[in-house]
């Protein structure tokens, strides 16, 4: 049970139509945001993040790579909620349902790129507090990205690590179609339990 109950959307007040753009995207209304919405200048200010660093349409990062760098992120810093929205976010913008199980086995499995591999390296040692991303991790980074593409991986690690600690903390409630999705992948990777459920 989450220690904040999330506002109604219709009661959201200036955070609405932020709130109803990112459901337009992922097909659900996100508890997250509406509990932020107690502070709807904290919530519009987060999907403003969330548009910048994983929605946007400009960015220099594939976004099957944004979602699998979030989801990776999500998963070692231990948030259920994360977990399960980056899975699914992962399988809605070009994630291979293959790869989608096979993340944690990236640093071995043939399916994935040595770019990819960089990028999915850094989400786990860079997302840490505190970081861990040594030298050697982002020097093998910049052999497969610019300067520009870095800071985006970067702010996705960023972003989850906020929005993790957010969830985790909250114990946000994984919503109902979100849970859905997991169950029907008949993934049962690591963290994408329901929050607060084992």
């Amino acid at each position: 049970m989450p220690h904040i109950a999330p506002v109604d959307l219709a009661q959201s007040d200036d955070a609405k139509a932020d709130i109803e753009w990112l459901a337009s995207a992922t097909g659900f209304v996100a508890n997250s945001m509406l509990t932020l919405s107690h502070r709807p200048e904290i919530a519009k200010a987060v999907l403003g993040l969330i548009r910048a660093v994983v929605r946007n349409p400009d960015g220099t990062v594939d976004p099957a790579l944004r979602w699998m760098v979030a989801h990776v992120t999500s998963v070692a810093n231990g948030c259920q909620y994360c977990s399960a929205h980056t899975f699914k976010n992962g399988a809605d913008n070009g994630v291979p349902q293959d790869k989608l199980e096979a993340l944690w086995e990236f640093e071995t499995n043939p399916i994935f790129s040595n770019a990819e591999r960089a990028a999915l390296r850094v989400a786990v040692t860079g997302g840490q507090c505190p970081s861990y991303a040594t030298p050697e991790d982002m020097a093998e980074l910049r052999r497969h990205f610019n300067e520009a593409q870095i800071v985006e991986i970067g702010a996705v690690i960023a972003l989850f690590g906020f929005n993790n600690r957010w969830n985790a903390l909250m114990e946000t409630d994984v919503e109902d179609s979100v849970t859905a999705f997991i169950d029907q992948s008949n993934y049962h990777g690591p963290g994408t339990e329901r929050q607060g459920q084992t």
